[in-house]
């Protein structure tokens, strides 16, 4: 569980410190991601047909995508990273079904 909240609040600490945000726009970008995280964890707990594993899976964020938002965010803005991840969450959402009916 702490690493999750530790992931959870260094990924927007470096994110906005590296693109210049004010302490309040941090500190909103901190809550958004914590709450983000916990409706994920949730989502994790909760076993249906589509998602959820049935299990207490705690998820956090990765350090995998930093580079690449400050890099995005350096140059159009943090309206463009958020842009950015919910385009290609829409992509994996697409792609996923060509694995789900590949698994039928």
């Amino acid at each position: 569980m702490l690493a999750m909240y530790a992931g959870a609040v260094l990924v927007p600490l470096i994110v906005g410190d590296a693109l210049g945000l004010t302490p309040a726009q941090l500190t909103y970008l901190i809550s958004a991601d914590i709450f983000m995280c916990g409706a994920a964890t949730l989502l994790q707990v909760w076993k249906n047909r589509f998602f959820g594993i049935g299990l207490p899976v705690v998820l956090g964020c990765t350090f995998t995508a930093v580079s690449p938002m400050i890099a995005i965010g350096s140059k159009y803005g943090i309206s463009s990273i958020y842009g950015s991840i919910i385009a290609s969450g829409c992509i994996v959402i697409l792609l996923s079904f060509f694995f789900f009916l590949g698994s039928l």
